[in-house]
C-alpha cells in the first residue's frame, strides 16, 4: 500500500479511536457518591436512608436522565478517604480549596452556591465586616474538616481567628447557646434549616461576614475522571435546573 494511501487509513482510525473515548468518557450509568451529613443538603431520615435536597436532586437527574446515583452518608474524613482511594466515585457538597483539589477534580459547574455566615445569640452586640476583625478573643465553632471559603480558612491557617471544630451542627449550637462558645461558622441554608429544626430563630441569629456566594461542588476521584468526563455529567445535572420539579426542590429544602 502506498504511504498516500496510508495516511487516509491511520487518519480515519485514529478520528474512530477518539469518537469511541468521547462516547465512553460521557456515557456514565451510575455514580457512588459520599456525603456528609449536612442538612438540608444531605441528611438520614428514621430508618437510616440519605434524604435531603442534593438526594432528591440526583433522584430528579436520575427520572429525567438515567443516570443513577448512589449516596452513602458518612462523617466528612472517611469520605474525604474513600474518594480519595478511589473506593468511591464522588464527594459532595465541597468548596474548593487547594489541597483538596490536590486529589478531586472539580467540575467547571458547581452543584449548588450558597452564603456563609456567622451565627450569634440574638442578645449579643457582636457585628462583623471582616472576618479578621474579630481577633483571636472571640471564640468560633465549626464543623470538623469542613471549608467555610477562603477568607475564614486564610484567616484560621494564620491564627489570626480562635476556631474550635465538633462533630456536629447540633453540638456546636449547644456550645453557643450555654455560652461556651461566641459564634458558630455555618453556611445559610444549614443554619436556616437547623434553627428552625430546633425551634431556636428567636434566640440565635445570623450575621454574613461576605457578600460573595460560595459555590460547593460535587467532586470527582482521580480514578472515576480519568474514565470519564466530569463536565458532561454535570450538564446533565444542571438539565433539571430549568424543570417545575426542581423549583419544587427548592421551595421543599431551601426556602
Amino acid at each position: 500500500m502506498k504511504i498516500n494511501s496510508i495516511f487516509p487509513f491511520i487518519c480515519l482510525n485514529i478520528s474512530l479511536t477518539f469518537a469511541s473515548f468521547q462516547v465512553q468518557a460521557s456515557d456514565v450509568e451510575s455514580i457512588k457518591i459520599a456525603a456528609p451529613i449536612s442538612a438540608p443538603f444531605v441528611f438520614k431520615d428514621q430508618q437510616g436512608n440519605p434524604q435531603g435536597f442534593l438526594v432528591d436532586l440526583l433522584a430528579l437527574v436520575e427520572k429525567k436522565s438515567g443516570l443513577k446515583s448512589i449516596v452513602s452518608v458518612m462523617p466528612w474524613p472517611r469520605a474525604m478517604h474513600e474518594v480519595s482511594v478511589g473506593h468511591i466515585d464522588a464527594l459532595m457538597p465541597t468548596i474548593y480549596t487547594d489541597e483538596r483539589a490536590l486529589f478531586l477534580t472539580y467540575p467547571k459547574q458547581a452543584i449548588i452556591e450558597f452564603n456563609t455566615v456567622l451565627l450569634k445569640r440574638a442578645q449579643d452586640d457582636i457585628k462583623v465586616d471582616n472576618i479578621t476583625q474579630l481577633g483571636t478573643e472571640k471564640v468560633i465553632v465549626k464543623i470538623r474538616g469542613m471549608s467555610m471559603g477562603k477568607a475564614f480558612d486564610d484567616a484560621e491557617k494564620s491564627g489570626l481567628i480562635n476556631v474550635v471544630e465538633v462533630r456536629d451542627f447540633d453540638h456546636a449550637i449547644q456550645m453557643l447557646a450555654t455560652s461556651r462558645a461566641d459564634l458558630v461558622a455555618c453556611v445559610d441554608y444549614i443554619s436556616n434549616f437547623s434553627l428552625k429544626r430546633l425551634n431556636l430563630l428567636d434566640k440565635i441569629t445570623a450575621l454574613r461576614y461576605s457578600n460573595t456566594k460560595v459555590p460547593a461542588y460535587l467532586t470527582f476521584s482521580m480514578a472515576f475522571t480519568q474514565q470519564h468526563n466530569v463536565d458532561e455529567l454535570m450538564k446533565k445535572i444542571h438539565k433539571v435546573k430549568v424543570t417545575p420539579e426542581y423549583q419544587a426542590l427548592v421551595d421543599k429544602y431551601l426556602k
